[in-house]
């Protein structure tokens, strides 16, 4: 009897623990089918999946298509949507071919991952919950450096950009506290990607950087954007093995990039 009642004890609990587990297998499933039913939908609305340096449109319109539920919350798909909304704006802004906008867009999303995790760190929600004792904490620690360094900016938005781009700021009226907004957040990062990329290119040839070309972009220049250009200079960047760009490209695999050169029919509902 006692052992007939620990195997019903033991099915039982095999049955709890399992129910989650397919539950969550129909899910992911539904979804799949989900995200696959919406790259034939952007099929038959003329979009076509882009690559970097196979496609080089340069007024194509762009969409970015989410693969993981974790992207489909509302400010992410705000901030994912701004960069093809503004595409064009940005474009005319900082004379900058379509296909390098796509690939910073990309990179932008990958960024929004591993600087926030897609606006849910605790970190995060600290730093703009509480930017005043950031603030403090930063110039208490300058207080007890003896570097003679400036004190920095605080990280402001998802991307945590210490400095609007003036051209972003003249343009859209965007300010640091203003980054928390997803709209806001995606074009202060496109613009600081932009003149990012610009200044990675003019230290090609200056610094000699053989390492750096359109097939690294995407290694080379996070190390711009997160402050750390002294790596580059001194060749010691290592990207195979920086966490930083690792992460980055991580969440870059979450989202597939699509365009197309001409307007049709109404996006995805």
């Amino acid at each position: 009897m006692v052992l007939r009642s620990f195997k019903l004890a033991l099915m039982v609990a095999l049955f709890v623990t399992a129910v989650p587990f397919y539950k969550a297998q129909a899910q992911s499933s539904e979804f799949s089918a989900q995200v696959e039913q919406e790259r034939q939908q952007l099929a038959s609305y003329g979009f076509y999946k882009w690559e970097w340096l196979k496609n080089d449109c340069s007024n194509c319109e762009l969409f970015i298509l989410t693969t993981k539920p974790e992207l489909r919350t509302e400010k992410v798909q705000l901030f994912i949507q701004s960069l093809g909304l503004h595409k064009s704006e940005l474009q005319m802004l900082y004379k900058i071919h379509g296909a390098e906008y796509n690939l910073l867009a990309h990179m932008a999303i990958g960024i929004l991952g591993r600087e926030s995790e897609f606006f849910t760190s605790t970190r995060y929600q600290f730093k703009e919950t509480f930017p005043i004792l950031v603030r403090v904490a930063k110039i208490l620690r300058h207080m007890m450096d003896d570097s003679g360094k400036n004190v920095s900016n605080n990280s402001r938005g998802p991307t945590q950009i210490k400095i609007v781009p003036k051209k972003v700021a003249a343009a859209y009226g965007i300010t640091p506290d203003d980054l928390h907004i997803p709209d806001n957040a995606a074009i202060a990062t496109m613009g600081f990607l932009i003149e990012s990329l610009n200044e990675l290119k003019r230290r090609i040839p200056l610094n000699k950087l053989e390492n750096v070309t359109p097939e690294t972009y995407v290694d080379y220049l996070p190390y711009i954007y997160f402050g750390s250009s002294r790596a580059l200079v001194k060749k010691t960047a290592t990207p195979d093995k920086n966490l930083y760009v690792q992460a980055m490209k991580h969440y870059m695999s979450w989202v597939e990039v699509y365009e197309r050169e001409s307007v049709m029919t109404p996006l995805l509902n």
